[in-house]
């Protein structure tokens, strides 16, 4: 019974430390042509230690003519770490007709599954940002 008490305290010790990390995202919807959407993802760390392998799905759908289509995986890298601090950029060109785009980040922990963070987006476009082509007038 002696010994049973060190590793119970020791393990309630290590089970005490581990928690999820603390992450800042964003995700930034740009319409850069007719049939083309930049989706940018910045992830950072924000505390003094590195995070355990996060593994993190961004999905995407897109709406056209008042119809949403199916929802389809955009980004999906594989599954890393974070040092002290660190930011990354994550950058995806998305070739597709629309008039409104919405995301939905999923980011769990590697390892265990644990969800770490989940959060949607929603953008929609207006014609005058996006001009349309027409031909000019003829005199």
């Amino acid at each position: 019974m002696m010994r049973i008490l060190p590793l119970f305290v020791l393990l309630l010790t290590l089970l005490s430390c581990a928690r999820p990390p603390k992450l800042s995202t964003s995700v930034d919807i740009h319409k850069q042509s007719d049939g083309l959407i930049l989706v940018r993802l910045k992830i950072a760390n924000t505390e003094n230690r590195v995070t355990v392998p996060i593994a993190l799905e961004l999905t995407g759908q897109a709406e056209t003519g008042g119809k949403w289509d199916k929802s389809s995986t955009l980004l999906h890298p594989a599954a890393f770490v974070l040092n002290k601090k660190e930011e990354r950029d994550i950058t995806k060109l998305w070739r597709v007709q629309a008039d409104a785009v919405r995301t939905t980040l999923v980011i769990k922990e590697q390892e265990t599954g644990n969800l770490l963070q989940s959060q949607k987006a929603e953008k929609a476009f207006s014609e005058a940002a996006t001009p349309a082509t027409t031909p000019p007038p003829v005199r």
